[in-house]
């Protein structure tokens, strides 16, 4: 399908912007995932420690309140409503195990491989990117093939880019597609939308990543200070521990089954 646009000076630099917004989106992702590939396990560590910091607080002050009314410890009881508070915690760290597994797996890709798909990606985009093809957003066929070939070009996968490229081919000439104008409203606004989206995303994490990455000596730093935090909640965790032996070598009364 060719669209033919209804022109006026901006069409062109809002098509690019748009190209544009979506490679260092693309950018700011593979930042991202090298920063955890470098960064994971000490994160990871670190939250695992809060997790168990967080955990043993909450434990000191259920002791404190049942001492507090003179009443029996029901260690159960109390590992149960903890094990439902901590819940949230639990899938955070699940999702960063997942995310960490992800970021190690990351392969590197040749310079040629990804030339093809960025050149795949904006015959494609132009064709059916729904801030310039409304159509998209109206035929499910459609919007479905955007997002094949979004995942496509995020996941770099030459081989599903080049499948979509002969699926939006067949797709369009069987829905009857030929060349179709449109114009697009309201067009400087938004340009300026774009345009602030893209600085945005290069103005923060994870894109900001990769000034820290370029940076071995910086790397080592950041290393050093996730070790230290570590170490300060390794600390704390002791601080914990002490309060809960001495706790329960206060003469309480424990028992351990459900109400």
């Amino acid at each position: 399908m060719d669209i033919i646009k209804i022109r006026n000076a901006d069409y062109d630099r809002y098509e690019e912007l748009l190209m544009q917004r979506d490679q260092i989106r693309k950018e700011a992702d593979i930042c991202h995932g090298l920063y955890v590939r470098e960064f994971g396990d000490l994160h990871l560590q670190i939250f695992e420690k809060q997790i168990a910091c967080i955990r043993k607080k909450k434990l000191i002050g259920y002791y404190q309140r049942a001492m507090n009314r003179g009443s029996v410890i029901n260690q159960a009881s109390i590992d149960a409503m903890i094990n439902i508070e901590m819940e949230n915690y639990r899938r955070q760290l699940q999702s960063m195990i997942e995310e960490n597994a992800a970021a190690k797996q990351m392969s590197e890709i040749n310079s040629v491989t990804l030339l093809k798909i960025k050149r795949i990606y904006r015959k494609l985009a132009k064709q059916l990117h729904p801030d310039i093809n409304p159509k998209t957003g109206e035929i499910p066929e459609l919007m479905e093939l955007w997002n094949m070939i979004t995942t496509a070009y995020n996941t770099n996968s030459l081989i599903d880019m080049e499948e979509a490229e002969i699926l939006v081919k067949n797709a369009l000439e069987r829905i009857g597609m030929g060349c179709m104008e449109i114009e697009i409203p309201n067009l400087e606004e938004k340009i300026e939308a774009v345009e602030a989206d893209i600085k945005k995303i290069r103005e923060t994490d994870p894109y900001q990543y990769k000034y820290l990455l370029e940076d071995p000596e910086a790397v080592e730093e950041k290393k050093r200070d996730l070790k230290e935090q570590l170490n300060e909640y390794a600390e704390y965790e002791k601080q914990l521990d002490a309060a809960i032996d001495q706790i329960l070598s206060s003469g309480v009364k424990i028992v351990w089954k459900m109400d």
